[in-house]
Parts: structure tokens; C-alpha cells; sequence
């Protein structure tokens, strides 16, 4: 029986050229900003637009996180 050998680290999900934590954080403030505002034009595809971007922020803001503690 022969030992497995170590896979290689998976790429980051983040891309080539990440933001920082604080700059994610910037990006999410103004997102939540922008949504507050299109609830007061009651636009439906708008805030469905803006609920999407939201989610892809906090996504990467988490993975960020997770690379910026576990490394360390």
C-alpha cells in the first residue's frame, strides 16, 4: 500500500487579484446603502439586482476572513 500524496492547495475562489477585508467591507456599506434607497422606489428587478451583489460581497468578505485568520 502506497501513501497518498498530498494534493495540491486549492485555487482561491477569491480570483487573482482580491480585495482586501476593508475594502470588501467599503463595497458591502455602500451595497446596503444602495438598497435602503431602492426600497423607498419600490423597484423590484432593481433590489433583486442589488440583493444579488449583496450576496456575492458577503461571500467573498467571508472567504477573505477565513484567508486573513487561518494564515495566521
Amino acid at each position: 500500500m502506497s501513501a497518498a500524496l498530498p494534493s495540491p492547495p486549492a485555487p482561491s475562489p477569491r480570483g487573482r487579484n482580491p480585495l482586501p477585508v476593508e475594502a470588501l467591507q467599503n463595497h458591502l456599506g455602500g451595497l446596503l446603502r444602495e438598497r435602503e434607497a431602492l426600497h423607498a422606489a419600490a423597484s423590484p428587478l432593481a433590489l433583486e439586482r442589488n440583493r444579488r451583489e449583496i450576496v456575492r460581497a458577503q461571500r467573498e468578505l467571508s472567504y477573505a476572513l477565513i484567508e486573513r485568520y487561518a494564515s495566521g
